[in-house]
């Protein structure tokens, strides 16, 4: 009972839904058409009759002009002798005296000023006088509205016969449409299998709107599958980068548990590499989260001095590198809209990395230069300089240059810092040359 109560709820397909749409609204179309055109054969006729009313009843008021009333009825009253055909009564000073053999010899009911009559016996009424002679003629509908009653059983079976073609040609349609959908859905289905680097075939030979999708699906598989990459490489160099202090615990830890084989020094010694290890550890996890938070961040604008604001970052970097020149450059513009807390976590990181880089003596510059549509907040140093080959790398995660072997960090910063100035519309970029030194330049909207 479930499993039928479910595939009655289930909705159309989306052919059915187009072909009953294309049906239905065929249908509309002709059945909308058919009664405007209804109605204006309706006005028509209507008009047509009430001008064929008053020219035949003053027809017969100039026939009985000249002659006797009479000869005149005789002439012009000779062949109305059908029911549709116009009935007329002819009265003098008020009183009928002469009627057409059409219609009973009492006067006609109703008041004589009322042009439409409508119901069982629908007609149109005219009167027509002249000195003390009164013609007054009925001119009966029933054909027109036979014509008009036909009219609309035609609109009707034509608009059903529509609404089937409608509906069988939008079904075809349809399907012939939503083919390349169908084997797209299939082929979308099979990638979650394949291997990868697989791809989404060609939906459409022509460069049309389904042809398009499939392009920019593809594109979007790409860009997924690069993602995944990166992600796989960046958990792994992770993996490797938190072996090398785990089994530094891990042996320290078990020098530790023999207890009698270490004296106190050497049980410091151990406890200190314990203590570096976990140190490591403790700031790889912590770059790591700041990575993948830098995604999620919702940066809130707000007006920043920028001047005052540099110069706390140059005193925080002199107590942090007493050996180093720090020295702050012109600052401008001098206010900027952005998040302070995401932009001086962009800005720590490049610093830091200038400030672990530059040797004892070396000099780090922080500045701010303008546009008329960005500010250029950088750091100088005069470092050894990254080889040309490493620069466009360097921002990657956990990238290491030639300079920077052998020294302690996680290879996140970086990283963070163009997370971060992305997060807040901007862009991170590097100019360096060996020997020379480096410069980090964090682009952000006006």
């Amino acid at each position: 009972m479930s499993e039928r109560r479910r595939r009655a709820r289930q909705p159309a397909s989306l052919s059915r839904r187009l072909a009953l749409q294309a049906g239905l609204t065929t249908a509309a179309m002709v059945i909308g058409a058919s009664l405007l055109l209804t109605v204006y054969t309706a006005v028509h006729q209507f008009t047509g009759a009430l001008a064929t009313a008053r020219s035949t009843a003053g027809l017969v008021l100039d026939t009985l002009g000249p002659v006797g009333p009479q000869s005149a009825t005789d002439l012009a009253l000779a062949e109305d002798t059908n029911a549709n055909d116009p009935h007329i009564w002819i009265y003098r000073n008020g009183e009928q005296i002469l009627s057409s053999p059409n219609t009973e010899t009492h006067p006609p009911a109703g008041p004589r000023n009322v042009t439409l009559f409508l119901g069982s016996d629908p007609r149109i009424r005219v009167e027509r006088t002249h000195l003390n002679v009164a013609v007054l003629l009925d001119l009966p509908l029933n054909p027109s509205l036979v014509l008009l009653r036909d009219l609309l059983a035609g609109a009707l079976t034509i608009g059903l016969a529509a609404a089937a073609g409608g509906g069988l040609f939008g079904y075809r349609s349809a399907r012939r449409m939503l083919w390349p959908v169908q084997r797209l859905t299939r082929a979308a289905s099979e990638l979650r299998y394949a291997a990868a680097g697989a791809r989404l075939p060609e939906l459409s030979a022509a460069d049309d709107e389904i042809g398009r999708l499939g392009h920019v699906l593809n594109d979007l598989i790409g860009d997924l599958e690069a993602q995944r990459q990166r992600d796989r490489a960046m958990l792994a160099e992770a993996a490797h980068q938190l072996r090398t202090p785990l089994q530094i615990v891990q042996g320290n830890a078990n020098l530790l548990a023999e207890q009698g084989r270490l004296d106190t020094a050497e049980a410091g010694e151990s406890l200190r590499a314990i203590q570096q290890a976990i140190q490591g550890m403790t700031t790889l996890t912590n770059d790591l989260l700041t990575l993948e938070s830098a995604r999620r961040e919702r940066p809130a604008g707000r007006d920043l001095a920028l001047r005052p604001w540099l110069e706390q970052m140059a005193e925080d970097a002199r107590a942090l590198s007493p050996g180093l020149q720090i020295e702050l450059a012109a600052v401008a513009p001098q206010h900027i809209a952005t998040d302070q807390q995401l932009l001086e976590r962009a800005y720590w990181a490049v610093l830091e990395n200038a400030l672990h880089y530059t040797p004892q003596g070396g000099r780090v510059v922080l500045g701010c230069r303008a546009t008329t549509r960005s500010a250029h907040l950088y750091v100088e140093d005069s470092g050894p300089g990254i080889a040309a080959d490493e620069l466009p790398f360097v921002a990657d995660r956990f990238f290491r240059g030639r300079a920077g072997r052998g020294k302690r960090g996680t290879g996140l910063g970086l990283a963070i810092a163009k997370a971060l100035v992305e997060t807040l519309g901007g862009d991170l970029q590097l100019t360096s040359r060996v020997g020379e030194g480096t410069t980090a330049t964090l682009v952000l909207p006006r």
